[in-house]
């Protein structure tokens, strides 16, 4: 199960990598926060004056598009943007930290390591953690809820603990008609599905990059689909893709603040749709 006390980490610590699609470097600092905190991002002002800061939640999601960015729009503008997060919240979200201050220096975007959440479960095991005495309340599903975008879904329903069941089919060899249904455990969630690649097809690569875009991305950080039927590198383990789309799903939904207990079901979801999800079962069930 996941940890039922709010928590946060003893000492900071320090990530640096390259934004998937910036290709800019992004140095990450994580501090210990106060019970109840959150999880919050900041950045300081020139020469250290002042700072601007956004909270990781659902209110604060400015586009889905790409990746989930979260900016702060207190006052009607954009003063912190800050893009990619899902897979460093998935991290939190699995090794229980619900309070915690990450200062981010360089890059607007959060770096996309090897493509997996896997890096900054490592990073963010080597930090002793503090226990507060505070219990964090599960959001709990008692009734049958969804969202629908054409033959894409998501739905919630009532289970004694957090279960979760995935489907996906592209159009691709190596994607047809692929499957898996998990309650939760530790170590699956943190060492096969934390470690479970981003993907995508060659062709939208070549977009992407004729946009300026991805210009982080290599088969260093993603699993990439030939349009021969294979993939340009070798997978991890079997069913990595849809373990990925798992991944980012609990990422995106960590954005609520509480664990979810109940069955979430998801077929071909995407982060628009992952962000209404949460936002429904908050207002349903929060």
């Amino acid at each position: 199960m996941l940890n039922a006390y709010r928590t946060t980490i003893k000492h900071p610590g320090v990530y640096e990598g390259v934004g998937l699609h910036s290709g800019e470097t992004t140095r990450l600092s994580f501090f210990p926060a106060d019970c109840g905190e959150g999880i919050l991002f900041f950045r300081k002002g020139e020469k250290g004056n002042g700072q601007a800061a956004v909270r990781a939640s659902l209110e604060n999601v400015i586009d889905t598009s790409l990746a989930v960015t979260l900016g702060d729009t207190s006052e009607g503008t954009n003063t912190f943007q800050l893009q990619t997060v899902e897979h460093l919240l998935y991290a939190l979200f699995v090794l229980g930290i619900t309070d915690i201050a990450i200062q981010v220096e360089g890059g607007k975007e959060i770096p996309i390591a090897d493509g997996s959440a896997g890096p900054f479960i490592r990073a963010l095991q080597k930090l002793e953690k503090h226990h507060y005495g505070e219990k964090v309340k599960p959001l709990v599903v008692t009734r049958p809820l969804s969202v629908t975008d054409g033959d894409r879904y998501l739905v919630a329903t009532p289970a004694n603990d957090f279960e979760v069941s995935y489907y996906i089919d592209y159009p691709h060899p190596l994607l047809k008609n692929q499957a898996v249904q998990l309650k939760y455990n530790d170590e699956t969630f943190t060492e096969t599905i934390g470690f479970a690649r981003t993907f995508g097809f060659m062709k939208d690569v070549e977009y992407l990059r004729s946009r300026g875009l991805a210009q982080g991305g290599s088969v260093d950080n993603a699993v990439i689909y030939m349009p021969d039927g294979t993939t340009m590198n070798d997978f991890r383990f079997s069913g990595e893709s849809v373990f990925h789309k798992i991944l980012d799903l609990i990422g995106d939904l960590a954005l609520i603040g509480r664990p979810i207990q109940g069955h979430v079901l998801g077929a071909r979801g995407g982060h628009a749709l992952d962000v209404a999800f949460g936002k429904k079962l908050l207002a349903a069930f929060g």
